[in-house]
């Protein structure tokens, strides 16, 4: 259905939904029952409607602005429904216990390509390198992939550090928040490029993680190196996807606006990611604490990746579950 003919079908209904927000925003002595849109009891029906309508509008893509109503819509009676509204620590909750993953899953399409422009090159480089050892000198010089070797050595007092790194846990913690924020701005500001620097930021971290696993391998260090990452990849790869999607989804809307002038539709554009970009810094901070505080113990290798399987189902499971009964 085109979205002028999905518009004209439901207009009238998100008119009279709109209409019922605004009579319940009027002051208790302002109301009269008799002047209402409809009855309270119809609105958790009606919210149900508006929310699978804001699905459909998103799946098939049509304009921002029609999107944006929607979702503002959704927002209020979200906030009457369940009580939530005003107070910033209450919608900062309601955020982190549904909305985050609502919003990641309405995004899922540029979640996917975002995944597949990581991971794509990293298991291409891995093969390659696997079958000619000598490629990964096209990604990393002699010296650098000596020192990953280093990093990751039996001999290493903490895993994934060289002696000169490893001053306090603490130091590493900053160290890796600064890493991590800086790979994570990098995919989401290039999105301002038309998205060309946050398709290169991704697949060219997807190469370099592809050469650097290879070749640990490849030295007999990749139950070292597995042992090190599995702890903080869900969190701190599953970041980097996400504002890889964000970047992607900027670009996009930067070379295809719509009806709505391109500084508009990238302020909508904006406007709608802020909440992912917010979620994803956390995830990188907590990323950060389990890479500097857990993922350098020298612990039986199941227990590491039992422990890390764990973090990796934790926030896959919270994507795919929280907010679905909100009507995402």
């Amino acid at each position: 259905m085109k979205q002028e003919g999905f518009e004209r079908l439901h207009a009238a209904e998100w008119d009279v939904f709109e209409a019922w927000l605004d009579y319940r925003a009027l002051p208790k002595r302002q109301r009269d029952a008799r002047h209402a849109p409809f009855p309270s009891q119809e609105l958790p029906q009606r919210y149900r409607h508006l929310c699978q309508q804001l699905a459909l509008a998103r799946d098939r893509e049509y304009g921002l602005s029609l999107v944006e109503r929607l979702h503002a819509l959704a927002q209020r009676g979200h906030d009457h429904l369940y009580g939530l509204q005003g107070g910033v620590g209450r919608k900062v909750w309601r955020y982190v216990t549904g909305g985050f993953a609502r919003d990641v899953r309405a995004h899922r399409g540029w979640v996917l390509a975002s995944f597949l422009l990581l991971f794509g090159p990293q298991l291409l480089m891995m093969l390659a390198v696997h079958l000619k050892p000598d490629l990964a000198h096209l990604v990393l010089d002699p010296q650098q992939l000596a020192h990953y070797e280093q990093m990751y050595s039996s001999d290493a007092q903490h895993l994934g550090r060289v002696a000169r790194d490893a001053s306090t846990d603490f130091n590493m913690f900053g160290f890796y928040i600064f890493n991590n924020v800086s790979i994570a701005f990098r995919c989401f500001a290039g999105g301002i490029s038309a998205g060309l620097l946050t398709v290169f930021a991704l697949v060219s971290n997807g190469l370099h993680f592809g050469v650097v696993e290879m070749r640990l391998i490849q030295a007999g260090l990749g139950e070292n190196f597995h042992s090190f990452v599995i702890g903080h990849s869900g969190f701190e790869l599953g970041a980097i996807i996400l504002s890889g999607a964000a970047g992607l989804r900027l670009g996009f809307t930067l070379l295809a606006p719509g009806q709505l002038g391109r500084g508009v539709a990238l302020a909508h554009a904006a406007h709608e990611l802020i909440g992912m970009v917010c979620g994803l810094a956390v995830m990188l901070v907590i990323a950060a604490l389990i890479e500097a505080f857990w993922s350098p113990l020298r612990l039986a290798f199941p227990i590491k990746i039992g422990v890390g399987g764990v973090l990796i189902l934790v926030p896959l499971m919270y994507f795919l579950l929280a907010g679905r009964r909100h009507g995402s």
